[in-house]
């Protein structure tokens, strides 16, 4: 009776650390060249809990987007892979935002990773999968891509910010404070 408890055992946690990732698949195929959907940095920390990135608007009407969005990863054969499950992110729906011609957004561009893993791999690429759409309901994907390497990121933080300190891990983004004597 021991040993079949003990190879059950072994089987399920053998087939527990066999989890496949699943592809990473487009919602919609359209593109555009009048959006530009870009990560705040290039490089990250692993313990990053938020991304922040710019939306700009080089068209010639409003755009749209929404919070949900999906994390995913670059694997070593060059396919994207989805991290962590869509629905435990489901509820950031409930935010519509705009950005007008010739305009950015980054206030309201804060997405929160955190949801889908708590550490990012040294070394790995992903990316922020998400869409906008126009007036007349055209969708678009969109993706923003960033690295994960601490000394980069580091490196890229002090340059940004001329070697002062800046907390990174903030919920607000780099040129967001006003700073009062």
């Amino acid at each position: 009776m021991k040993k079949l408890v003990l190879i059950i055992l072994c089987i399920v946690l053998l087939l527990s650390g066999c989890q496949t990732k699943q592809k990473a698949e487009a919602f919609y195929t359209e593109t555009t060249d009048t959006v530009v959907f870009e990560t705040e940095y290039d490089y990250y920390f692993t313990d990053e809990p938020n991304i922040f990135c710019h939306w700009v608007n080089l068209g010639d009407e409003n755009i749209f987007f929404h919070d949900t969005f999906e994390l995913h990863e670059l694997g070593d054969n060059g396919e994207w892979y989805r991290l962590g499950n869509i629905e435990d992110a489901s509820f950031n729906v409930d935010y519509k935002h705009f950005v007008e011609p010739g305009e950015e957004n980054l206030s309201n561009a804060r997405y929160g990773i955190d949801v889908f893993t708590n550490k990012l791999e040294e070394g790995k690429t992903y990316r922020i999968s998400t869409y906008c759409f126009d007036a007349d309901e055209n969708y678009y994907q969109v993706y923003a891509e960033f690295t994960c390497d601490s000394n980069l990121a580091e490196k890229e933080m002090l340059e940004i910010t001329d070697g002062m300190f800046s907390d990174r891990n903030s919920e607000y983004p780099v040129g967001t404070f006003e700073i009062y004597d």
